[in-house]
């Protein structure tokens, strides 16, 4: 995508390489969402320096920016999911003909799924976001359709340091109370990795009943994700208690 971008740029002819819309999508919903889990951290970081007396006044500057950035993961995560679903919709109807019985959003394949009306064993990898999905939903709907708006706190924690948490005064799905921040986002990327992987080892059983192909334990594609684009990943890990047996973290 990058290559046609510059190509055009230049006069010069795109590739011609065809990418379906759902991926480009999903390429570009996740880099987003990467940037703004930096962006946020980075913002609460410099709120929290300031409280702690290493600048003159606390920047709320900082703080209202770490706001806006936190309305934009839940509403980057739900873009993301959406694509996500996007993709798996495009496979069905390139591939079976059947993609025009499956919904286009990840809310709606969710939904199928506990009825149990998603193609077999594609329930099971919907399903499963159950413990995450909806109330990412319901915060994102929130602050669409609500006017919520999650305010920051800080409290101190056992290890003497102190915890972010959201809280707030309204809403038919506010924040639960002390609840850390860090954490929360954790699980929701958490739960993203985890539908990913389940969503991966269904088309490996899907591709061998299409096409014939065994997949070997070595089979998938190596690789490496640093710096920003590791940033979804990284929070899984860090703070959702993501795990993985083919997964290497280098803390460097």
């Amino acid at each position: 995508m990058t290559m046609d971008v510059k190509a055009r740029a230049e006069g010069r002819s795109a590739s011609g390489l065809r990418i379906p819309q759902p991926s480009q999508s999903l390429a570009r919903h996740e880099f987003n969402l990467c940037l703004m889990l930096e962006l946020f951290n980075e913002c609460l970081t410099r709120f929290e320096r300031s409280l702690k007396g290493e600048k003159v006044n606390c920047d709320y500057g900082a703080y209202s920016e770490a706001m806006a950035f936190l309305d934009a993961i839940y509403l980057f995560s739900r873009m993301l999911l959406d694509s996500a679903a996007g993709i798996v919709k495009h496979r069905y109807l390139n591939k079976s003909g059947k993609g025009r019985e499956l919904p286009k959003s990840f809310d709606d394949m969710y939904k199928k799924s506990l009825e149990r009306k998603l193609p077999t064993n594609l329930n099971k990898v919907f399903s499963e976001c159950e413990s995450w999905f909806p109330q990412l939903k319901n915060r994102r709907d929130s602050i669409v359709h609500d006017y919520e708006t999650y305010f920051i706190g800080f409290e101190h924690n056992s290890e003497g340091g102190t915890t972010a948490v959201q809280f707030s005064h309204r809403g038919k799905s506010p924040a639960i109370g002390n609840e850390a921040l860090h954490s929360y986002i954790g699980m929701v990327m958490a739960g993203y990795q985890s539908f990913v992987d389940r969503l991966l080892d269904y088309w490996d059983e899907m591709f061998r009943c299409w096409y014939g192909i065994i997949r070997s334990v070595n089979s998938r594609t190596l690789t490496i994700l640093e710096g920003r684009t590791a940033n979804i990943l990284w929070w899984a890990y860090q703070y959702g208690g993501y795990r993985n047996d083919n997964m290497s973290v280098s803390e460097s």
